[in-house]
């Protein structure tokens, strides 16, 4: 049996895993067959329908109304209902204008699509970048395909020039304000981002014909650094972080625009893999005409507002099981975040049903929709923020969905630690589209991105985390105003099967989570994840103890191993004298004091310094071996909780077998 597939420790269901393995039979598959009798895919559906009707903006009083939606399906299932309001100042979309000299403006607003009644509202607009400064500028076009370090490279190779020019470059591959970012140090005056079909994968009839990409559909997004720092750029602890707002002007652009550029691009053919799918020529070079940029927003003060439902446990003072999705959207948003927003309002109604029915959790389940995600997690970070110091404490798992149903292959982002008590629910809950369970047909698990707001509970709370949904791949309509009900009901969920399948994976990985009497983290996954992380570290000019970390490795190992063998359903003092001590030994790999550098906040994880909105792994150490730091007192870092948590264990399995 592997690691992962250890008995958990200190749970509540370990005696009823061994009973039932007796009996052959799963001992989360009761919960899951009542989960699945429970869920509702057609009132998933409706609350699609109802939360991404109009276009609702963070901050905006359509968003409000979602906002207080929400609200009242928690309070019509018991739950303790709180609303907590908080301002700040937003980016709103302005005037903007594109055009290569000599000919006529481009036109940039997406297009009202005949059959599609919701495509009118995404029309008046002008899609724009959050953050990204007004601003002209006016040079020739480079086309640099992704927008990476590598790109900017070949660029250089090649002899092309960036210094004053505007870069156009395919949405995807990296994070978009990792773009900006690599764009400015290139010397480019501005930025121009487009979708490419080659990156959406397979092709299918555009929208709405079908969910494919179509030539007028412009993502929307956010360009702040949130790998520097996420949540509000104007916050306290955000102030003091350099480089968070871009300083060039940047726009989201269709296809069709794109195109039109690109046949004016001249140079050496682009290599295959710069290559797109559109009928034109992909090469290395400039347009020798050049393009006029003009961006104009404004900044307004507004009210954001997230909601929890509280389902309360037997032990108030016990750290809390949350899960969460977020509610603001770009436009619709009926994918992105409506068909979480419903999923997990789903999960709620089955949990809050469970407990009319007698069922209550050890410990409380927090139903939490955020606000301000699309703009850079403004609404987690901020309740983050709030309770920094003693977050561990509070908070033993962060499950999240973001989108339930944006392709039908089932993905989770895990942290280590939980990746086994998933996949032991995965073993119970069907697959919608085989009837085989999903974990006999799930993909690889990854581990926590921070482009949403799992961000500031793994990288600056340390909390173990997880993203789930259906599809990996970002789908075509991803950020525009074709992201509607329409798009969601008529191809990418119809029937609503995926959204359901979701909450019930949710209702079953909740509600087990809940009923154990101390968190229960596999710290045998977390101790591989060490060993692995530490193995392949190369050792530099600079060394940085590296034996030494893999001989303390292996007696945290030693200790993780005894716990997760430990298993038992503890109750009452022995329970409460074990909780305290469990917290703090996942605890001892968030730094503190190094909250105010976000990437290093976690010992762990955190954001990629490659592409921003990906991971990295032991970030300290890493980016301290890569020149950014002193090796030696990252290492001493990484010791001092590896000997901590491997205390804390070793007491927690002396209590529990006592």
């Amino acid at each position: 049996m592997s690691r992962r597939g250890a008995a958990p420790a200190a749970s509540a269901l370990a005696a009823l895993a061994l009973a039932a393995a007796a009996c052959g039979r799963s001992p989360y598959a009761d919960r899951s067959a009542r989960a699945r009798r429970l869920v509702d895919g057609a009132r998933i559906g409706a609350r699609v329908e109802a939360l991404a009707a109009v276009p609702h903006r963070a901050g905006t009083p359509a968003q409000a109304s979602v906002v207080e939606t929400v609200a009242a399906a928690l309070r019509a299932d018991g739950l303790e209902v709180a609303v907590t309001p908080f301002e700040v100042d937003l980016p709103e979309p302005g005037e903007a204008s594109l055009a290569l000299d000599g000919a006529p403006a481009f036109e940039l607003a997406e297009r009202t699509l005949p059959g599609d009644p919701y495509s009118a509202d995404g029309a008046r607009e002008t899609p724009f970048f959050a953050w990204a400064p007004s601003g002209e500028a006016r040079g020739r076009v480079v086309y640099a395909n992704h927008g990476d370090r590598g790109d900017y490279a070949l660029l250089a190779k090649a002899g092309v020039s960036v210094k004053g020019a505007i870069v156009l470059a395919r949405a995807g591959g990296i994070c978009r304000s990792m773009k900006s970012l690599l764009a400015e140090e290139a010397g480019a005056a501005a930025l121009l981002l487009y979708p490419e079909r080659r990156d959406l994968g397979v092709v299918k009839p555009d929208f709405p014909g079908g969910p494919y990409l179509n030539p007028w559909a412009v993502p929307r997004g956010s360009m702040l650094r949130y790998f520097f720092y996420p949540g509000d750029p104007a916050g306290a602890r955000a102030c003091s972080t350099p480089g968070l707002l871009p300083r060039i002007p940047a726009l989201p652009i269709s296809e069709t625009v794109a195109r039109e550029i690109l046949e004016r691009v001249e140079g050496q053919a682009a290599p295959e893999d710069w290559a797109g799918w559109m009928k034109v020529p992909y090469r290395v070079g400039a347009t020798r005409v050049l393009a006029h940029l003009s961006t104009r927003g404004a900044q307004r003060s507004a009210i954001l507002r997230n909601v929890f439902g509280t389902l309360p446990g037997r032990r108030r003072d016990a750290a809390a099981i949350v899960v969460s999705a977020h509610t603001d959207a770009w436009v619709h948003g009926a994918i992105d975040p409506v068909s979480g927003a419903a999923t997990v309002l789903e999960a709620a109604d089955v949990l809050a049903r469970l407990a009319k029915d007698g069922w209550r959790p050890e410990r409380d389940v927090v139903f939490a929709f955020w606000d301000g995600e699309e703009y850079g997690m403004l609404g987690s970070t901020h309740w983050v923020e709030e309770r920094l110091a003693d977050l561990p404490s509070k908070v033993a798992a962060f499950l999240y969905v973001d989108s339930s149903a944006r392709a039908w292959d089932f993905m989770a982002d895990v942290s280590p630690g939980l990746a086994g008590s998933l996949d032991d629910v995965l073993a119970a809950v069907p697959d919608p589209a085989t009837g085989r369970p999903i974990l006999s047909v799930r993909g690889t698990l990854q581990l926590p991105g921070f482009s949403g707001d799992t961000a500031p509970f793994v990288g600056m709370g340390g909390v173990a985390g997880a993203q789930v949904g259906y599809g990996r791949r970002t789908y075509a309509m991803y950020h525009t105003g074709y992201d509607d009900p329409l798009l969601a009901r008529r191809h990418l969920d119809p029937g609503w099967g995926l959204s359901a399948s979701l909450a019930r994976i949710l209702s079953v990985w909740a509600s087990t989570l809940a009923d154990a009497p101390v968190p229960p983290w596999r710290f045998t996954e977390v101790a591989e994840f060490l060993r692995k992380g530490i193995a392949e570290l190369r050792v530099g000019q600079e060394p940085f103890r590296k034996h030494e970390l893999l001989l303390a490795t292996g007696r945290f190992r030693e200790a993780a191993e005894a716990w997760d063998s430990v298993g038992g359903a503890f109750r009452g003092a022995q329970a409460e004298a074990l909780e305290p001590l469990v917290l703090s030994a996942m605890a001892a790999f968030r730094d503190l004091p190094g909250a105010r550098d976000f990437a290093r906040s976690s010992l762990l994880l955190g954001p990629s310094a490659e592409t921003g909105c990906g991971t990295e792994t032991l970030p300290g150490l890493r980016r301290a071996l890569a020149g950014d730091g002193s090796p030696a007192f990252e290492a001493d870092r990484l010791l001092r909780a590896l000997a901590a948590s491997e205390a804390k264990l070793r007491e927690a399995v002396r209590i529990a077998r006592s």
